[in-house]
């Protein structure tokens, strides 16, 4: 009678407060209670993560990393409650709000940009570039899909080739929202919700698409009335413009244009410096912040850059990539333009352990205390020290005293190998041959606290063959000259690089890049000299390759 009695006044008191499902937790009404789904999970099990984004600057401006959820089914689902995560220890980090569903057979775009005032398919969520997550759970916590990624690229998606597969691919056409490109997967294979998460591979250096040996992008540059009016006024400032490649349009991006003795203006053959993210802070094309496109107009061999560029990369140099480009100007065939890396932090980061020290593009300066402050800061913190030490150690007016107090600042053996590529490719409107120095760069390399030396401007190559390699100006090079071990550590070097371009084939390359090229010569209307010249100065240049190592025998000691 006493349980009867308790049970009774329970019951009176839950018709008081609600019903008893009301107080018990995780009730229909409890604040806390995940919505059930509309649809069973062989249903909703279907669904994909079909693409994503990572870093989204120019495809969707403003919107933020974004995740593309594919129905494959016959049955719209609506997606209210469910999550997105970039954490797998963290299912459903954020949840898809009321009234979003995906279509039946089609796609719905979820948009991670930390703004969820914006509506309910945008998320509190954002995706790590260089590596990460990426799961898509229902509401009651339970995984329909995720996977994990490597590195990923700006304004590249991952995507599922064709919809729905189990293959990656990093994708330059990205589609969010709409079909993906088709390929070679199968069908995703349903693994219980214990299964490892699927790997999406990384995207890698794509970079090496437009900057590789083998490659030759085609790139339109449309450039509206406005900013070409502007150029005409003052060519070395940036202006808005767009590039095209491979059919996808990418902008808008900062364009001017270049060169001092090569300058041409637009109307002509101009020459083209692009800042990519000018205008879109983190914008990226394959990876790169900048493009360099000379247009050759000194270089009647149109190869030296190229050329150059590769036997000072084969000799373990930081150079710069460089090969050839086909450019468009708003639909008007510009012709063959040398493609040529810019110095910047990503070049650096290539051939450095650190990428942090100080970049300095040397234009008309040397190693002279009324020169430091005109070297011309391109990266890093503005820190001079190695720089003002190298110039305090060179006057000394011992030149021995003078190269052991040096290399505290300089590494002596790069510099040698350096100069000995100048002396290969008759590099000699550079430092240490042009006075005052020029077309060069130096990077204060935190690791060793040396500086290093970057070539720069190499389109006056492969010329005057007749030169001595020892009419040096830089201080540093004369200086050289007096100390007998230094002088034979560059003697070394030249020989040791003789060596290196005749075992790489260097004429071979020259042969292959000028057979590359020559359906491009002749379609270059706008370059100003002829066909019959480009012939001449390719054979002249082959030439000067293949009588070099006779020529350095007149004026140094030959190798032992």
């Amino acid at each position: 009678m006493r349980i009867f009695t308790t049970w009774m006044a329970a019951l009176a008191l839950l018709s008081a407060c609600g019903t008893a499902d009301d107080l018990l937790p995780g009730g229909d009404d409890s604040p806390d209670a995940a919505p059930e789904p509309a649809v069973p999970p062989e249903i909703d099990g279907q669904l994909v993560i079909n693409e994503f984004m990572a870093d989204n600057a120019i495809t969707e401006p403003g919107a933020g990393d974004w995740v593309e959820i594919y129905n494959p089914t016959d049955t719209e689902v609506p997606l209210h409650g469910y999550g997105i995560t970039d954490d797998l220890a963290q299912p459903n980090r954020a949840n898809i709000g009321d009234g979003v569903a995906v279509p039946a057979g089609g796609y719905l775009v979820v948009w991670l940009d930390g703004a969820p005032d914006r509506g309910p398919e945008h998320l509190d969520l954002k995706l790590a570039r260089e590596a990460g997550a990426l799961g898509f759970s229902r509401p009651d916590h339970s995984w329909i899909d995720r996977l994990t990624y490597g590195a990923q690229e700006v304004d590249f998606s991952a995507a599922r080739t064709p919809d729905g597969s189990d293959q990656w691919t990093i994708e330059w056409h990205v589609s969010p929202g709409e079909k993906n490109p088709d390929g070679s997967g199968a069908p995703v294979a349903r693994e219980d919700g214990d299964a490892a998460p699927e790997a999406v591979p990384a995207a890698g250096d794509l970079s090496e698409l437009i900057l590789g040996d083998a490659a030759m992008p085609e790139i339109s540059i449309r450039i509206p009335p406005e900013s070409e009016a502007a150029l005409e006024q003052q060519p070395y400032q940036y202006v808005e413009a767009t590039l095209v490649y491979d059919g996808r349009t990418y902008g808008p991006i900062g364009l001017h244009l270049k060169g001092q003795n090569s300058f041409l203006p637009l109307s002509q053959k101009a020459a083209f410096r692009i800042n990519v993210d000018e205008y879109v802070e983190g914008a990226k094309f394959f990876g790169l912040d900048d493009l360099t496109f000379n247009n050759m107009s000194t270089d009647y061999s149109m190869m030296h850059d190229r050329a150059s560029y590769w036997v000072a990369r084969q000799l373990g140099l930081p150079a710069s990539r460089a090969n050839h480009a086909l450019i468009t100007v708003n639909g008007h065939f510009y012709g063959l333009f040398s493609n040529v890396e810019t110095v910047k932090t990503r070049m650096i980061r290539r051939w450095f352990d650190r990428d942090d020290g100080s970049l300095f593009e040397a234009t008309d300066v040397d190693f002279m205390p009324a020169y430091i402050d005109s070297y011309e800061l391109e990266g890093g913190p503005d820190d001079r020290t190695l720089l003002q030490g190298a110039a305090d150690a060179l006057a000394n007016d011992s030149p021995s005293a003078a190269i052991a107090a040096v290399s505290q600042y300089v590494d002596l053996a790069q510099f040698q190998r350096f100069w000995a590529m100048c002396a290969i490719v008759g590099q000699f409107d550079s430092f240490p041959y042009s006075n005052p120095g020029d077309d060069y760069f130096v990077y204060a390399d935190p690791t060793t606290q040396r500086l290093n030396f970057l070539p720069w401007g190499m389109d006056e190559t492969f010329y005057a063959g007749d030169v001595d390699v020892k009419q040096v100006t830089s201080i540093l090079a004369t200086t050289c000259l007096q100390v007998p071990s230094c002088y034979q550590g560059f003697v070394d070097q030249v020989w040791a690089a003789m060596d290196a371009a005749e075992s790489m084939d260097l004429v071979g390359q020259l042969d292959a890049i000028r057979a590359q090229i020559a359906p491009y010569v002749t379609m270059d209307t706008r370059k100003p000299y002829t066909d019959r010249r480009v012939q001449i100065y390719q054979d002249s240049m082959r030439t000067f390759c293949t009588e070099r190592r006779s020529r350095l025998e007149e004026w140094l000691p030959p190798p032992e």
